[in-house]
This record gives structure tokens, sequence and C-alpha cells, in this order.
């Protein structure tokens, strides 16, 4: 990438609230920016809260820090708890229910939901989604990566305003092999192959392509990069899978506090006692040595698949300033939820298929393609502190995501900014920037959901008013997890979390509403529903005000909760 101008950052001066605290003015240019911008849209999958080093990480992310730093960066931005609602939130700009996925799972994991409206775990047809806006104003949109929106004909990105797209249809796959019928490329299924595939690097060359196969039509363009790393399974190319030998020798729980550390001082998390979060598991010194040794390596593999994606959002920033495109083009990068901590190699469903693939998961063999691990709750901790718990859950561990905003030629504001925003908001941003009527509820002949999240583009601007009031009501529900959230209070109901093992003794907070405040305890450790029993009553009645809007079903219980409850045998030492 070409150097840009260092890095502006300023302290958030009220932490959780929704006020808007950008660094420096939109610089004055001779040139006005042409009335329709190209989008880029980065989006990581698992990635975690601190994993980047503009969010206080140690893996080297140069491109993506470069990017941050000529940025308006989020330090309260947030997603749903796990990733295909969150992409359903996203495309749509509407509530993941009314955009039909208010669940990702089928009975098996959560019986009852069977045939209720909201619940039919595909981009629904009652919404539109922003390419099928898009199209409206004159744009072509192209995508690569993972769809996880639908995986029958008629549900593709092709049937939902894609020119061009090359995806995985369902939620996880190996990087390094294309298996028979989990990639379609626009209406057809791709070919299986062992060889010559590594998923950020394929995405990326494709959506290249797609770019230039336009190029110079005179129409804008909306780029979706869905890239899959660094979500399990843990594989990296062999030129970087040794980049971080011994990095992380010394365990999660010192790359927690070094990571705190850094992020207080950029000014991305608040300042916190060190001894205020507590970690769920075993200690780093608990483990004996040759456990260590296999979760240090799995670390290694875990960051130079992060460094990777960095390498290849190099390439891709390149590649549209090479063309003549990049001062046209307002960039927006974010992650899909929060940090991952499933260890599914534990799951009674992928531990059968390890066994049934002949997968070797022996030390030496790691991030090879024919090994199946992921990292654990351990680190995901490392990349979520302080906030509470990691993906799957509703708390800010599970929905709180690096995000930062900017446009190419470099007009707008840098530095942080701390108000609420969220991915429901993205849709209706890039909406206004290309000059859509964001409001419209007929989009290429069909009657469709009215758009609800709220645009934020003036903050590539001078204006700095909040996009929502202080007192504006956030709330949330999926797979049984709920929240609203309202100023500085957050009232939380925490359950199980789907497709997430958790083998320890059952919360006591568990399947009970509790209250916090964000402003003085950010990592939601004190419950003080006890000394605010009115503002508790009030958000539970907004709760339940928000669920009626969306028929939310209620009292979702996890059908398979109990048999993942037990330590397994090979459950790491402690």
């Amino acid at each position: 990438m070409v150097k840009k101008p260092i890095r502006v950052w300023m302290p958030i001066l009220a932490w959780m609230l929704a006020a808007c605290t950008q660094s420096t003015p939109p610089p004055e240019t001779d040139e006005a920016p042409a009335s329709q911008p190209n989008f880029l849209l980065i989006f990581a999958d698992d990635l975690g809260y601190t994993d980047i080093g503009a969010y206080g990480g140690e893996i080297r992310t140069p491109n993506l820090d470069e990017l941050a730093s000529r940025s308006v960066t989020f330090t309260n931005f947030h997603a749903l708890p796990m990733c295909a609602p969150t992409r359903a939130m996203l495309l749509s700009g509407t509530d993941h229910h009314v955009a039909g996925l208010g669940t990702m799972f089928g009975p098996n994991f959560l019986p009852g939901l069977e045939g209720r409206d909201g619940y039919e775990t595909y981009l629904h047809e009652r919404v539109a989604s922003l390419p099928e806006r898009l199209a409206e104003v004159g744009y072509r949109s192209y995508m690569a990566g993972k769809w996880h929106l639908g995986p029958d004909p008629g549900q593709w990105p092709v049937d939902r305003g894609f020119d061009r797209s090359f995806v995985l249809l369902p939620g996880v796959g190996s990087h390094m092999v294309i298996p028979e019928r989990q990639y379609v490329e626009n209406n057809e299924w791709v070919e299986p192959t062992q060889e010559g595939f590594f998923s950020t690097r394929s995405y990326t060359d494709k959506l290249i392509g797609y770019i230039d196969e336009y190029h110079g039509d005179g129409q804008p363009f909306f780029a979706y990069a869905a890239y899959t790393a660094p979500h399990w399974p843990l594989q990296a190319p062999p030129d970087f899978i040794d980049r971080y030998a011994g990095v992380y020798d010394e365990g999660y729980d010192a790359l927690r506090v070094a990571r705190v550390e850094r992020a207080e001082a950029l000014g991305v998390v608040p300042e916190t006692d060190p001894d205020y979060f507590e970690p769920v598991g075993p200690a780093w010194e608990e483990l004996n040595l040759e456990t260590q040794a296999h979760y240090a390596r799995r670390m290694e593999i875990y960051a130079a698949m992060v460094e990777n994606l960095d390498h290849h959002v190099g390439r891709l920033i390149d590649h549209l300033e090479d063309i003549g495109e990049l001062d046209n083009t307002v960039i927006l990068f974010m992650s899909d939820n929060g940090a991952a901590s499933e260890q599914m190699e534990y799951n009674p469903n992928i531990s059968a298929r390890i066994e049934r693939e002949n997968s070797d998961n022996s030390l030496e063999n790691l991030g090879e393609a024919d090994s199946y691990i992921s990292y654990g709750a351990n680190w995901a901790q490392a990349a979520t502190a302080p906030f509470n718990r990691y993906k799957g859950y509703i708390t800010e561990g599970g929905t709180r995501v690096p995000a930062f905003i900017l446009h190419g030629n470099g007009t707008n504001p840098t530095g942080l900014d701390g108000q609420y925003l969220s991915a429901i908001d993205v849709a209706p941003t890039l909406l206004e920037l290309a000059g859509a009527t964001v409001d419209s509820t007929s989009v290429q002949g069909r009657e469709v959901a009215a758009v609800t999240g709220r645009s934020f583009a003036r903050v590539l601007g001078a204006d700095a008013t909040p996009i929502y009031p202080e007192d504006h009501i956030f709330a949330l529900e999926l797979h049984g997890g709920r929240s609203v959230g309202q100023g500085r209070y957050k009232l939380v109901w925490e359950q199980p979390a789907v497709n997430t093992w958790w083998p320890f003794a059952i919360p006591e907070s568990w399947y009970r509403w509790q209250l916090y405040d964000l402003q003085t305890d950010p990592g939601e450790r004190n419950d003080i529903s006890a000394e605010h029993p009115q503002v508790m009553r009030q958000l539970i009645d907004a709760w339940e005000d928000y669920a009626d809007a969306n028929q939310v079903v209620r009292e979702v219980r996890i059908n398979q909760f109990e048999r993942w409850q037990t330590l397994p045998e090979n459950y790491p030492n402690r």
C-alpha cells in the first residue's frame, strides 16, 4: 500500500455514550468528490476486537492499521453474536428476525422455531438486499467469500442482486480445499479441487477480477470482500505458517494483559484494573507442557491467518489505486461477531467428522490442509478483554467488533468515535452515500420491509451530531440471549450459546435479567438490578416492545446443551 498521513488519535470523552469524537476536520480539496462513490466492504470472520494493531494487537497488520489511521475508527460498534444473523442485518438494514435469520440453526438445536416467520434461516424475500437497492441507482455489485444466507438455488447471491459472486454457501469450510457442492460462482456449482486454492488469496483474486471485468463502464460498484479468515479450521499458507513460532509460548493470560494495556493506551477500550477481568477456564500455568505447546501452536497459526488476511487486503487496496478507483471508494472494515471460543473438536458432530476424514491434528501437522482445529475460549478471551465473554453470547465480548470507515480520497476526519453503532446501520449508510432512497419499501417491483437502521454517513464529514440520541433503545435477541441498552445502562439475559461448548458449571446469573452500568462496568461484572428496579422494569418493557415488533419467539432453549456439559477425556490437562 502507498503510505498515507500518520494517524491522529484522540481519547474518548464519554465512554459508551452517543457522542462523536473526531479529531481532525476533513482537509480542503480542489476537486469535488464524485456523486456516487464505489464501496468496498471488508468483512472478517470471527476476528477478535484486539486482533489487529490499530486495536492493540501484536499481530502484524500494517495494511489494516494504515487504513485505520486514515479512518473514523469506531470503539462501540456492534454486531450480533453469531455470523449469519449479522450478515442478514448487514445486507438488509433491518433486524435479523425481519430478514429471516432469527436463528441460523435448525430444529435439532432449537426446537419450536419451525415454520415461524423470521426464522426461515435464509435472507428472506420480505427484505431487499443492499445490492438490490443499489442497482436502482446504477451500481454493480460483486462479492467473494462467505455467503451463509441460504444454501439452495434461488437463495444465492446471484438471486439477491450481485452481478458477480464466488461464495462458500455454508458457514464453515476448509481454507485449502473446495469440496463438492459447497461453492458456487454466479449460478453454477464450483468443481471440487484440492490444489491451488487458499480462501483469502482466492477470494481476493476473484474480487479483483470482477472489478476489472467492468472497469471503465461508467458504473460505480459495491464490492463485498466476505473473507472466511480467521474462522476455524486454523489453516495457513506455507509461507505464513511459521511466522509466529514461539511468540505465544507465555500463554493466553499474558497475552490478554498485554492486549488490554495496548488497547487502553490507544483509547479503544476503557481503562480498567488489571484484576477486573475474570477469565473462564484454566490458567495457562495449570496446563501441562504438552498441552501448552499445542495451544501455543494454535495461536501461532491463527496469527498467521490474520497477517495473511492483512496482506491480501493490501493487495486489494493497491489494485484500486493502480486502476484509479481508490480516490472514489468508501472503505468499511469490520468483523462479524466477537472472537470465536468454539473448541469444535469436542463437539460430538465435528469430532466424528474429524475421525471420519482421518484429520491429523498432531502438533507437527497443525495448520495443514488435513488438520481441523480451533483455538478455544482462553485465546478468544485475550481478544475480547476487558469485555465479557465472546462469540455466541449477547454480552459485549460477543457483540463488540473492530470497525472503521474512510474515504479513499482522504477527505474524512480521522480519530476515534465512541457512539453506539451496529451492523444494521451499514446498509442505510452506503445507500445515503450512493444517493439512493433509504426509506423505500418498493424495490425492483416488490414490496419489502423498511430499512430500520440509521445512516452514519455524516461521520465522514464535519457534522459530529450523534447518529442516535442518548436515550435511544438498542435491543437484541439471538438464540435466547437477550439484551437491551439505553445510555449507560444495559440489561442482559444470558443462557448457553448454540454451537459453543461450555464445560463448566452453569453460572447462577443465566436465565434471568441482569442490569449493568457500562460506563463504570464495561465488562458486565456487577449486577445492579437490585439498586435500580425502575430502570430494570423500563428496559424489560422496552425489550418486550422490541420482541413484539420483530416477532421474536420467547423462551428459546437449546436442545443439545446437556450432552456438551461433561468434560471429555482429552480436554486440556489442568
